[in-house]
Parts: C-alpha cells; structure tokens; sequence
C-alpha cells in the first residue's frame, strides 16, 4: 500500500530522521543489539533514512530495502546513490525476491501495518532471515490505525490490523523466538524476534 499524502509528509520532512534516530533507532538498538558488518534488509525503506540510522547505529555493513512506492523509493535511491554497501528496488513484503536465508537481520520501521495480508509478511520475513538472524520491529497497532481521528487523515488498511498480541502470536506462529516487545499507550510496539 501506497503512502497518502499526509504520511509522505510525515516521512519525508526533516523531524523524522531525528525522531527515527533519537526514539524508534534506540529503543530498537537498546532492546537487541547492533549488528555489525550484518547483511540486512529494510522494508518498505521509504526515504532511506532507516538505512542511514543502520549504517550508523547498528554499524551493519551492507544494507538491502526495498518500498511499494516509486516516488519514495527514487528519494532513496538519490539520498544513497553513491554508496556501493546500500542496494533497492521496488517491491513488497509479501513477495521478497531474494533466496531463502538472505539476511543477518531484517528491520520493520513501520511498514508492516501498511501491509494488507501482514501475517504473509511476516512468513516472507522469516524465509530470508538467516538461522540466527534477528527481526527489529517498530509498528503502531490497531487502535492507533482505527481511531476516528487518525483513520480521518491517515490512508491505513482499516481490516486484519493487530495488537501487541496479535503480532506476538502471528510471530511465533511463524517460527520466531519473541526475545523482547515493549509496547507504548497500546499503541506503539517494539519487538525483537529471532529465527532459530
């Protein structure tokens, strides 16, 4: 699903890098680790900044993302467009067009409530994450999607939507290890995962 023009502003305005750096980055850093010299995947890179704060606080050393969105995607693609350790295409999170057991770590920064068949995307997740690979989580959750105010200026698929539940459960269906979630107000989870 394709960002409306509220949330593409959202993402792309100057306080999001800081927020993503100072809040979603540490608290994700803080509850999981860095990954250094790590192969990983983004998902639904959007802007590239998520790929700015791996190479700098995860010191990963080679970052893959991949966004629905063209506009988004090219944005990225000219933020990193001389740095041979970043590569992205255009794609979903249900269909990830690379072998299974790709990446050392897969990052969500809030890309998979955008997902219709999220459950899908999570099987996706664990197909590429190598054994021992670790999935960061950052996602808002269904009363943050479904709420009058917000359902009014955000474009959110409004049906299938989770909780902190719902995705612990959904993860550990799929094979995962949930090491650590957190969760703010009930409407902000963070979440580690490991594949076994």
């Amino acid at each position: 699903m394709r960002l409306g023009w509220l949330e593409r502003h959202l993402m792309n305005n100057r306080l999001r890098p800081f927020m993503q750096r100072a809040l979603e980055g540490r608290q994700l850093l803080r509850m999981g680790g860095a990954m250094p010299g790590a192969h990983v995947l983004e998902i639904g890179c959007g802007s590239g900044a998520g790929m700015d704060l791996l190479a700098d606080q995860f010191r990963v050393g080679r970052s893959d993302g991949f966004d629905l969105d063209p506009a988004m995607l090219e944005v990225c693609a000219d933020r990193h467009r001389r740095n041979p350790h970043v590569h992205t295409w255009l794609g979903n999170t249900r269909h990830i067009p690379v072998a299974t057991a790709t990446y050392d770590a897969v990052f969500d920064f809030g890309t998979l409530h955008h997902v219709l068949d999220w459950q899908a995307g999570l099987t996706e997740v664990f197909r590429v994450l190598k054994p021992g690979g670790r999935f960061y989580i950052e996602e808002i959750t269904r009363q943050f999607i479904t709420h009058p105010l917000w359902r009014r200026v955000l474009d959110h698929p409004q049906q299938n939507r989770f909780d902190v539940n719902d995705l612990v459960d959904e993860l550990n269906a799929c094979g995962f290890s949930v090491s650590h979630y957190k969760q703010r107000f009930g409407l902000f989870i963070w979440a580690i995962a490991d594949k076994p």
